[in-house]
């Protein structure tokens, strides 16, 4: 044999190298994580329950929809699309991904 040959062991780790090289790009250019309007969908729905959460979750007496208030629901149908706030068993869904019970507004 004349020439230069190259094992079939370089030719794997070659291989490795370069799919491990790829896998790395892609993780810093964000492929791997969550969007910037996922984070913001995310942000905005727990920034709506801590607004809740903070009036002992009592604060539901104008623009609400059932004994949830509207605001949350939105944030909340911007995660899950096909929720229907209408339904109590999504409300109450809601209102346990905020950290509140029924009765509502309980100790107030």
């Amino acid at each position: 044999m004349k020439g230069i040959s190259i094992s079939i062991e370089v030719l794997i780790a070659l291989a490795i190298a370069l799919i491990v090289l790829l896998a790395a790009i892609a993780w810093f250019m964000g492929s791997f994580g969550k969007t910037a309007s996922a984070q913001t969908v995310k942000q905005n729905f727990d920034s709506s329950c801590m607004t809740w959460t903070m009036s002992n979750c009592a604060d539901c007496t104008i623009d609400c929809t059932g004994d949830v208030p509207t605001v949350v629901c939105d944030a909340y149908k911007e995660i899950f699309p096909s929720a229907a706030c209408t339904n109590s068993d999504v409300r109450k869904e809601i209102a346990l991904a905020c950290g509140c019970v029924e009765p509502f507004g309980r100790g107030s």
